[in-house]
């Protein structure tokens, strides 16, 4: 049996603040719901964007991924290292 090709490539616009727009066609598709949570996966190609279903989903992944992020190699931040820097700005 042969096997199809199914990947379809879209080129989206990223707005203002990263605000990006799903087409209705594709959030229908894939269960992608307004108020909904999305649960965003970081791998080496890129981003994946996946519907959390409900919220024990989203807790399952959160916590899968402190788990993932206590075996990183990181340090943590020394005393008033990061006294001057706000995410806030980024969602305004």
């Amino acid at each position: 049996m042969k096997m199809v090709d199914t990947t379809v490539t879209l080129r989206l616009r990223l707005g203002k603040k990263g605000y990006l727009i799903i087409p209705k066609i594709l959030r229908e598709k894939y269960g992608f719901e307004e108020g909904g949570w999305v649960l965003v996966e970081l791998r080496e190609e890129g981003i994946l964007l996946k519907p959390a279903a409900d919220i024990d989903e989203l807790k399952k992944f959160l916590r899968s991924h402190v788990s993932r992020l206590k075996n990183l190699d990181t340090k943590s931040p020394r005393p008033g290292e990061l006294k001057d820097v706000s995410l806030e700005e980024e969602f305004e």
